[in-house]
């Protein structure tokens, strides 16, 4: 039987130039371990905060947790040219479950916005259905919520208010990540890739940070053992987020939660991670026009609470529409990456899938791999086709031979 080091070997041999560099983009827009454990601490702080003394909320807050990508590792940043992002928290408040949704909120903020010249005052907004605490390239949503004893662990209500529309909703985001991860389990040999990939680049951005006094990173770095479904997710994300910003400014984006539901739902059919990404994006166009020859919107429930509709604000049917329009425009790039272009128009379909920067870096990152195996006699090709091994000597199949040392190539 193949031992570990035996498959990783294999399997990491069969990556092509798009797994390689989709998954290298995808190192670039997740959060470093700074962000990480920044947003760690700054939520604790804000736990903290509001249950001060002073706060409102003093003795009332019975549980405070993440929710959304924070918790189900894929979060992102929104764009290319900084590192803005969200964490969302939900704070589970000793309130009765007929609370006022304007008395919920509003409490909730005025724990968070505090007196003049305190902590937060100058930093926090009033939400429709949270207060967001915005710092520089981040931001915290705080979402009130009332725990339901006889439901299913952490069933709560969350409060909507908006001039005379008061609402209270079911909401169980905890029992939808559970979901979320139980249906997107990290495979051992990509999962093990990525995080390599992932440190690698850590390692490789402290050591930049350092010439200049940066601070260092900390020692506790996140998990980047992911399975490609939640790699793919987190490009979908980077690429809705770029789209929307640069043509439907004036829309609303399908929202997150949305997206990683139909991943999970169709999570890790395929066998690289290219095919993952243009599978999941083809099952959400599938989704979207079916709901469309019903001349309807798509519907879709919390599987972890049938009365948590995640379809509640998004879509309409012109919104509907014009994502199936940009999803089909983004799987026919993929489809004209996977088939094999000169690196100069891999590198500039990238970038405008995914923006500028991290495109470009992984595009880089690629070129001196092979550059530097050339120049160390360790460049290798695969027999009967003449191809190089995506990763280069990192990881050399058994059916590769060393290739005679050259002139610097360009694609």
């Amino acid at each position: 039987m193949m031992n570990y080091a035996d498959r990783y070997l294999q399997e990491t041999a069969s990556y092509d130039v798009l797994d390689v560099m989709l998954a290298d983009i995808a190192v670039r827009v997740q959060l470093t371990p700074t962000d990480y454990k920044l947003a760690e601490d700054r939520y604790k702080t804000i736990n903290d905060w509001i249950e001060r003394e002073e706060s409102p909320l003093h003795g009332r807050v019975k549980a405070f947790y993440p929710q959304g990508g924070f918790m189900i590792g894929a979060t992102v940043t929104r764009h290319s040219s900084d590192g803005d992002f969200d964490i969302d928290i939900m704070a589970q408040i000793n309130w009765a479950a007929n609370v006022d949704p304007e008395f919920a909120l509003a409490t909730v903020h005025a724990a968070i916005r505090g007196t003049p010249g305190s902590r937060y005052h100058g930093m926090c907004e009033r939400k429709t259905r949270c207060s967001t605490v915005q710092y520089a390239g981040m931001h915290l949503d705080v979402t009130p919520a009332v725990r339901l004893s006889h439901r299913e662990e952490r069933t709560s209500f969350i409060f909507h208010s908006k001039g005379a529309d008061r609402r209270t909703l079911h909401a169980n985001p905890y029992g939808f990540a559970r979901w979320f991860l139980a249906m997107t389990p990290a495979e051992e040999v990509f999962g093990k890739y990525f995080e390599d990939r992932s440190l690698a680049f850590d390692r490789a951005l402290h050591e930049a940070l350092a010439k200049a006094d940066a601070e260092p990173v900390p020692a506790q770095a996140p998990v980047y053992r992911k399975a490609r479904a939640v790699i793919a997710l987190q490009l979908i994300k980077r690429w809705r987020n770029l789209a929307y910003d640069r043509r439907h400014a004036d829309l609303r984006p399908p929202p997150s939660v949305l997206l990683a539901f139909y991943v999970a739902m169709n999570a890790n059919r395929t066998r690289n991670l290219a095919d993952e990404l243009i599978h999941q994006v083809e099952c959400m166009i599938a989704a979207l026009e079916d709901a469309e020859r019903l001349n309807t919107t798509v519907h879709v429930v919390n599987p972890a609470c049938a009365e948590d509709v995640l379809t509640d604000r998004w879509p309409n049917r012109n919104d509907q529409r014009v994502f199936i329009k940009e999803l089909r425009d983004f799987v026919a790039k993929l489809y004209i990456l996977r088939e094999g272009r000169p690196l100069a128009e891999m590198q500039r379909i990238l970038e405008e899938l995914f923006g500028e920067r991290p495109a470009r870096d992984a595009v880089r990152k690629y070129r001196e791999q092979h550059i530097e195996d050339n120049k160390s006699g360790k460049s290798f090709h695969i027999l009967g086709t003449g191809s190089i091994p995506a990763l280069g000597s990192a990881a050399i199949p058994a059916n590769a031979r060393p290739t005679p040392k050259s002139s610097p190539w360009g694609d």
